[in-house]
Order: C-alpha cells, then structure tokens, then sequence
C-alpha cells in the first residue's frame, strides 16, 4: 500500500480518486460494507476507505485481492477509472503496473515495472495470458497441477498459458525489468 500525499500531485491524486470512486461504487452496487469487504479481501478496512477516498494506491496483489471480491478483474476496475494510461499503481512487493488498455469486450493490456526479485503470491483467473518482456529478464512459474513449469524470458520473448493456471512471476538478475502482459477473452 502506498498512501498518497499532498496536493501538488495534480493528474495522479485524479487518478487515485477516480479508481478509489469506481471500487466504492462497485462495493455499494454490491450492496457490501467496507468491513465485508476487508473482511473478503484480508485488507484492513483503514486501508480500502483511504482508497476509496483516493487517499492511498493500492499495489496489484491488493486490487487482486478486491477485484476477485468484487466479481471482477483489476483490468476492469481501472478501466472504470478512465483515462487508464494515468493510474498507475504502487509496489509492495508485487510489480507495480499500469493499464494502458482495456477493452470490456476484448483484451486489456497492462505494463509492469518494478518487478521484484523474489517471487510473490500466486494469481489465478479464468482469462487467458500472454506475457511480453520489454526489458530485462523474467522467470515465470505457472502451476499445473502437481507440475511447476519454470520459463525465464529475456528481452523480446513472449509466452501464453491459461490464466486459470496458477502463476507468477519475478525478475532475474539487476537493473530493470519491464512486461507487458495482455488479457484476452472472457
């Protein structure tokens, strides 16, 4: 998590609220409490209200985490926060990325940077992925069944697997690492 502040952020704290405005709109849709959804999401509830209220960006595990809460992708959620190519999000371990293109009916495209070297939690969704390395190198793990499969992919280097699968994945070696990774289907 990373809370924003000061007001001489200008177009990011304009991101913030409008991806903190489409989640609690989303969560009142629902007809959820900000504690229900702590409580879906094992975010505290301090955390999702600063959100909400553009106070704080959340990092890609923790918009994971609300989405799938939610019944939705995080794609999907910063789309609602048009325009997409200025909301980035915070790093906590996790890569920080930013949507560059969603598509409701089609694919979304987000751009990864800060990638850690460590490997973080596992995702899983039903959309299918295919990862682009833009700079330095990766190494993917996807999960099937009781078989890891490990791919490390340099600088130009593409791969696709179902996103229903398990996976992660984590920058090897120094200096910096960018993906870009699109989502298709449904």
């Amino acid at each position: 998590m990373t809370i924003v502040t000061g007001s001489g952020h200008g177009a990011q704290r304009s991101a913030d609220m409008r991806l903190g405005t489409a989640i609690r709109v989303l969560r009142r849709e629902q007809g959820l409490t900000l504690v229900q959804l702590a409580a879906a999401t094992e975010l505290s509830q301090p955390f999702l209200s600063q959100l909400e209220l553009g106070r704080s960006r959340p990092s890609m595990r923790s918009l994971y985490r609300i989405a799938e809460a939610l019944g939705t992708t995080q794609q999907a959620l910063l789309g609602l926060a048009e325009p997409a190519s200025t909301v980035p999000l915070a790093g906590d371990g996790s890569a920080g990325g930013r949507l560059l293109l969603h598509d409701s009916g089609g694919a979304d495209i987000t751009e990864f940077a800060d990638i850690p070297a460590e490997f973080s939690d596992f995702y899983a969704h039903a959309r299918r992925e295919l990862l682009y390395v833009a700079q330095g190198r990766i190494e993917l793990e996807v999960r099937d069944g009781e078989n890891d499969t490990f791919t490390t992919l340099g600088p130009r280097d593409s791969t696709g697997y179902s996103g229903q699968l398990p996976h992660r994945f984590r920058r090897v070696g120094a200096g910096p690492c960018v993906v870009v990774m699109v989502h298709s289907g449904t």
